[in-house]
Formats: C-alpha cells, structure tokens, sequence
C-alpha cells in the first residue's frame, strides 16, 4: 500500500510539471457534439466511386457514398437498420395511440421487419405466400355405422339415443321407425327419412353433424341413399327395409350402386352361409342380384333375430375391410349391428382459419407511402399486379390456422347418467316379465323415468334455438339480415358431388384426368366460333361488328372517367363475402383498404378507360363444376360451369 501511493503522488507531480510546460493539453468536452447529432460531413470520405448510386427496393435512401469496399457495405447496412428502426419506432408510436393490444403490436413489428429486411419485393411476397398452414397432428377415427330395426321410434327412442352414444357411431341406419319418427331426433345428427307402405314402415338415416351428407331424391319406398363427403374417402350409404309385404325390384336402385357404396337394412331374407341355417325364397334372389353387381356380403358375428336362428339384417358392400358385429343390446326383437370401416376414416379436429384484420388494415396504413411512390416509378399495369399479389400476401401472412373439436356428444352429460339409470330398470323390468313376474312399482318407475328424460331432451334441444339467436344477435350488425341467410343455407339444395366423370366410353376417377377432361370440353365449348361465310346473317354480323371495332378505333371523343367518390361508393356497396378467386382478393379485403390506396385504384381504371381495354389479369376466373344429375357418373356435357 505505501509503494503504490509513492508511484501515484510521483505521476501526479510529473504530469503538473507537462502540463505547466505545454507538452500537455487538457480536453475541452463543453463544445463535443453527441455522437448522434453528427451528420454525414462529420465523416471522411472512404473514398470516391465511379458507380451510379442504385436506389434501395423499398426506398430506404442512405446519405453514405457505396463502393466496393467492405467499410461501405457495412456503413450502407447499418444506414439501412438504422432507417428501419426508425420506421418501426414510429409504427409503434402510431399503434400505441390505435389502442393496439400488446400482442397486436408485437405482430406488426414482426411483420414490418420481414418488410424491411428482405432484399426484394418479390422475395418478402414470396416469404408471406409461404406462409402455409401450420401442419396439426392428426385423430383419424375410423367410419363407424350402426343397422338396427328399432320397431317402433315412438317407444325406442330414448333407448336408441343411448346405445348410439354407447357405440359411438357416425352414421346410423333406422328400420321400421313408424310414424313417429320425429318425435324425438338425435341431437347433433342431420336425419333424413323416407316412408314406408305402411304406417309401421319407414327407414331413417342419421349423419353427424361434423360429416358432410347430401340425399339423393329418389321415389322408392323404405329407401334412403346418402352420399358422405368429409372422410379420407367418399361413401354412399343405401339403407333399406324390405317388409314381407312389400314387392320390390332390386334393379331399381342398381343405378344408385357406385364405387364405395354400403347396402344396408332389414331384408327379411336368410341365406344359408350368411349366418343362417337355411336360404329361403328371398334370400336366393337377394344373393343372385348381390352375386351379379359385383357386391360381397359383410359377415356378421351372429344371427340378428331374437325369435329364431335367422340373420335377416343384412350388410352388402364394393369395398373391403369392412367389419360387422352383431351386438346383444335393446328391447327391440333385433339384434343391432355394427360396421367398421378400417380404411376409411374422418380426422376429429378440423382446421380453421382466423385473420387479425385489425394488423391487416394497420399494415396498409404504414406501408401506404411505399405504394404510392411505387406507382410513380412503375407503369400501371405492373403496380396493380404487384399490389394485389401484396394484399393477397399480407393477409396470408396475418392468418393462424387452429384445431377445434368437431364431434360433440350426443347430450349433456347429467342426461345420459339418467339414460343409464333408466337402462338399469328396463332390464330390471324385462327380465321380470320373462319370469311371468309383473312389477307393477317398476313399470311405474320405468314410465316416469322415461317421461322426465324425454321433457330434459326436449328443454336441451329448445335451449338451442335461443343460444343461436343471442349470438346471432351479439356478433352481427344486422340481426334479420343474417338471420335470413343462416336459414337459407340450411336449406338450400346442394347439388350432387362427383368423383367420376365419363369420357366416352372411359371412366376417369382421377383428379387431374378429370380436370383435364372438362378444361378441353369447355375450352372447345368457349373458343371463338368460325365464321360460315356461305351464310349470308353470319356475314352481315361480321360486318357489322368490323364496323363498330373500326368507329372505335377512329373515335376523338374521349371516355368519361371514374372518380374517387364514385368508387368508394361502389365499394361499400359490395357484400362483405370472403370467397376470392384466383387473385385470392375478396370484398371483405377490399372494404378494408385505406382511402389511399382507392386513389391509386382510380388511377389505374382511367388509364384502362382512356386505353379502351381491361387488364389481363381480370380475363382469368376460376371455374368450379357442378353436377346436373341426381344420381350416376355424369358426362362432361353433364355438369355446369360456375365462374
């Protein structure tokens, strides 16, 4: 400790000594500029470049000279960020004063700088073109189907509601349900219903709701035919009960039979082989037409009658893997069968899309500037190409894709624990009545039971319709108006799916031979026709329409052009719909845009006004097929272009 004090009152006096010499000299740092404040004179120059200065693709200039060396590189770079975080600094300020949320803000910087960081236009549009959607694990639950002959809805259908939230089933087949098949409907399942010749008859198909299901109209008794879409594959289920006294013609729904096609029902016919010790008279001809279609019989673990051997519910298909089992439930005097589709199945979650439109519309009012010089430095044609290529961009890259659970139980749950107590007494009560014991405590039980559960089914299904109109109510603007359109989606007719199309005598079943196949027809059916100059009408239109092109061309008088109001008002008048076509730009994205950017849109329609002509990019649409028929594989002149 002394020798260090010694060295430091030494360097001190040797230092007053300098200083009073001159050999020293004190900084003065009361006139020191920040380092902040400096401008770019403050610098030397690293030297001249013989090079044009090349203007920076989204206009961030710098003041530094570029050459080739590595120094001017860096110094451009660091210009360049430092533009950047300027630029990203204001945007927040401006966000902050929009009442952004914390997590809002934090997107659009995240965005902003993919914007500036990018070393193109093309390359940030590709970067958020890309932006595809985030791939979820996948439930895939196998098809699973339910036959039973419930004999009777009216008395069963508590009975059947629990044994399809016991089996789990999607799609559900009904035989001899009665005239009082509407009593009492599956929650969540979409049923559809066909006579029968008598008032015991009628056959009912119920479709979960997380599955898409289209009938087939047709006119035949104890019939129903569906077409499932919304699985790994698409499936036709034909469910059929075939009483004894009824005369049928099995050829009459031969046309119906298409690849993937499940035949199902109550017959009446035993096959011997087919679980049942003897064929009998149906049951040869049920086998002859199953045997001559190209159908196989899915065998069942047992027979399906409770008062003999006979299996009578009988399962066909023209697919395999295909389960049956037989299961010992019910009151019914059948058995209910299930089959299990093992190559086909529908994925549990489904995926969503959701766009923050609020960071959409902030991300156009911040970039606004750049557009707008943008279209000052390029021809117009180009600037609404690349505009509409950026909105399309922009909002794919502002879209998160989320799972939600499609499938929803049947009922609530403190419903089917009573479902499970009045299980317990109707057995209790039915094994007492085969000992020849009558319990007339249980039966009473057994009825009030059945009378409380069917008012708690009945108070759950009505609570719906009040839930769907206070949110209607609470997310729309105009209540009636949306009112209106949800009901008419429900019950608007749909038209058929195909998967198959004719082409000749050629049947195309993939997706691209078949995309090919209508793009020749309707290119053919679209081409600009010849002209028969031995037809003397054909001649005097040419004519004619040579005649206007010619005045037109010739014209002085010049086109009335758009304005800034006319559009805007032509704007808010559009639906606010999300479908787009091939540009992926919708009504909803165009009510959104900034008043801005309308200018730079009437720009660009005068100029195609003052020119006489539309750009190429609105001569393309994007055209989806619909089927004309009701049933069979169609031909190409057999479906209908929509645009």
């Amino acid at each position: 400790m002394p020798c260090n004090t010694t060295i430091s009152v030494g360097a001190k006096r040797r230092c007053k000594q300098n200083f009073g010499i001159g050999k020293l000299h004190r900084n003065d740092y009361t006139n020191q500029q920040h380092v902040f404040s400096m401008k770019d004179q403050d610098f030397l120059p690293l030297g001249e470049s013989k090079k044009p200065r090349q203007a920076i693709w989204n206009h961030v200039q710098t003041e530094v000279r570029t050459d080739d060396s590595l120094c001017s590189k860096t110094l451009l770079l660091i210009n360049e960020n430092l533009v950047a975080m300027h630029n990203i600094e204001q945007a927040l300020h401006q966000l902050s004063q929009w009442n952004f949320s914390t997590n809002d803000q934090k997107l659009v910087c995240q965005v902003l700088n993919e914007w500036y960081s990018s070393k193109s236009l093309n390359s940030v549009l590709n970067q958020w073109e890309n932006n595809r959607k985030t791939i979820h694990s996948r439930i895939n639950v196998p098809l699973k189907l339910i036959c039973y002959n419930v004999e009777g809805w009216g008395t069963r259908a508590l009975e059947v509601i629990e044994l399809v939230y016991k089996t789990e089933a999607s799609i559900c087949i009904f035989t001899e349900v009665g005239e009082l098949w509407n009593t009492n409907k599956l929650p969540h399942f979409n049923i559809f219903y066909q006579k029968g010749t008598n008032h015991s008859g009628g056959v009912c198909i119920a479709v979960g709701k997380y599955l898409k299901a289209s009938r087939i109209e047709i006119d035949i008794p104890n019939t129903v035919v569906i077409d499932i879409t919304g699985l790994s594959e698409p499936v036709r289920i034909i469910g059929i009960y075939w009483p004894n006294s009824q005369k049928r013609n099995l050829d009459d729904i031969l046309p119906l039979i298409v690849e993937g096609t499940i035949l199902t029902g109550d017959f009446n016919a035993t096959v011997r082989g087919w679980s049942s010790p003897a064929t009998d008279k149906r049951g040869a001809v049920v086998k002859d037409w199953i045997e001559e279609n190209n159908l196989k019989y899915i065998p069942s673990t047992s027979h399906s009658s409770k008062r003999s051997m006979r299996n009578i519910d009988l399962s066909f298909s023209n697919m395999t893997t295909i389960s049956c089992e037989t299961l010992h439930l019910g009151t019914s005097d059948h058995w209910p069968i299930v089959l299990i589709c093992e190559n086909i199945f529908f994925d549990m979650k489904g995926t969503f899309s959701h766009t923050n439109w609020r960071v959409f519309e902030a991300i156009l009012v911040l970039l606004q500037t750049f557009w707008v010089e943008e279209q000052k430095r390029t021809t117009l044609d180009e600037w609404y190409c690349q505009y509409v290529r950026f909105i399309a961009a922009a909002k794919n890259r502002l879209t998160k894709w989320e799972q939600k659970e499609k499938y929803r139980p049947i009922l609530p749950y403190h419903i089917i624990e009573k479902l499970k107590e009045a299980r317990k007494i109707r057995n209790k009560y039915y094994h007492l009545r085969q000992r020849g014991v009558l319990c007339e405590e249980t039966r009473v039980l057994l009825r009030v039971m059945s009378r409380e559960i069917k008012n708690e089914i009945g108070k759950y299904k009505a609570a719906q319709w009040p839930e769907f109109l206070v949110k209607i109510q609470q997310t729309h603007e105009k209540k009636d108006k949306m009112f209106c359109t949800y009901l008419s989606r429900i019950y608007k007719t749909r038209t058929l799916p195909f998967y198959r199309l004719l082409s000749g005598n050629k049947l195309l079943s993939e997706h691209d031979e078949i995309m090919k196949e209508l793009h020749k027809h309707y290119s053919e059916q679209f081409k600009t026709p010849l002209i028969d100059y031995s037809d003397a009408n054909e001649v005097k239109i040419d004519n004619e329409c040579n005649e206007i092109s010619r005045m037109l061309s010739n014209s002085t008088g010049k086109m009335e052009k758009t304005s800034i109001e006319e559009i805007r008002r032509l704007i808010r008048s559009l639906k606010p719909k999300k479908s787009a076509g091939c540009d992926q730009v919708s009504n909803y994205m165009i009510k959104r845009l900034p008043p801005i950017y309308i200018e730079c849109l009437v720009n660009c329609f005068n100029k195609w006004l003052s020119e006489c002509r539309y750009p190429d990019v609105w001569k393309l649409a994007k055209i989806v097929t619909l089927n004309k028929l009701k049933a069979g594989v169609p031909k190409c002149d057999e479906t209908r272009p929509i645009s």
